[in-house]
């Protein structure tokens, strides 16, 4: 007859450190063997990624900034055929998926308008996997003011495909291909604790024609044209009101949600250290 197993109440006092000496020893060696694992396979990938480079095809993306605007620039590859064991890794977990390779490039916000001119490689290979241009994503950086939190950005970019419509944009016989981004400033006041009450702004952008087609884009310009409201807007409705002399906001209920009643009741607020009562100029 098999003897029961022995709980750690029947283990004898004089063996119990050395059991627990081997359990401590047993576990040290498996997180080696765990930390091994991901140091290898850190430096497997550090190998093959040493190997990347791109292909010789690209188009040119440019345009001009308005000042107080900067960019970031963010091209994103995928591989032309995922499945293929070549354009697998394996993350810490040994899990696998399809490789994928995306950068960044920044175009600094300067106080005066700015040109640039940016070359986007249409392939990037990694070993024996080559990846395609998917996505050109941008962040469009906006400035209104000389504190840090008076900077923000809005999103947007291209996207590639194998075949647009018939009826799609298309380069004019120069291979020039225009792009056309509306930007708005949206006011508010801040809820941050820091700066409570504050004029905040957020920054939208919006364009058509941003879908490209790969096999045309190989020697060609693509030109984003950034136009920017003059006219700022609250953002949200109902909670300012526009008056010849500027807007005026709205004060907060007892719930702290702002609306606009009928008579409407107006507040003060902070912009730039100053009590206003009307935006942008301050003072009526």
């Amino acid at each position: 007859m098999r003897p029961p197993i022995a709980d750690s109440a029947a283990v004898p006092e004089h063996r119990r450190p050395l059991r627990c000496l081997r359990l401590g020893i047993l576990a040290i060696a498996l997180l080696s063997l765990n930390a091994c694992s991901w140091v290898a396979l850190a430096a497997k990938e550090g190998a093959v990624s040493a190997t990347g480079r791109y292909g010789l095809d690209s188009f040119t993306f440019e345009g001009t900034l308005p000042a107080e605007f900067g960019m970031d620039i963010m091209p994103s590859y995928d591989p032309v055929d995922p499945e293929s064991s070549v354009c697998q890794r394996q993350n810490l977990y040994g899990e696998w998926s399809a490789r994928y390779y995306g950068t960044s490039d920044n175009i600094p916000i300067q106080a005066q308008p700015q040109a640039f001119s940016h070359k986007v490689p249409l392939t990037y290979s990694v070993g024996l996997c080559t990846m395609r241009l998917t996505a050109l994503d941008l962040n469009i950086n906006g400035r209104y003011g000389q504190q840090r939190w008076q900077q923000t950005y809005a999103n947007g970019g291209f996207r590639i495909f194998n075949q647009l419509p018939a009826d799609s944009p298309k380069f004019d016989k120069d291979g020039i291909r225009s792009v056309t981004a509306q930007c708005n400033w949206l006011f508010q006041q801040s809820q941050a604790k820091s700066r409570f009450g504050e004029i905040s702004k957020l920054l939208t952008c919006a364009a058509s024609g941003t879908h490209l087609q790969y096999d045309q884009l190989a020697g060609k310009t693509v030109k984003l044209v950034i136009e920017v409201n003059p006219e700022e807007e609250p953002s949200h409705d109902d909670t300012w009101i526009k008056f010849p002399t500027g807007w005026k906001p709205c004060a907060h209920e007892s719930n702290g949600w702002r609306w606009c009643r009928n008579p409407p009741v107006f507040q003060t607020f902070q912009m730039n250290g100053r009590t206003c009562t009307v935006y942008p100029g301050c003072t009526e």
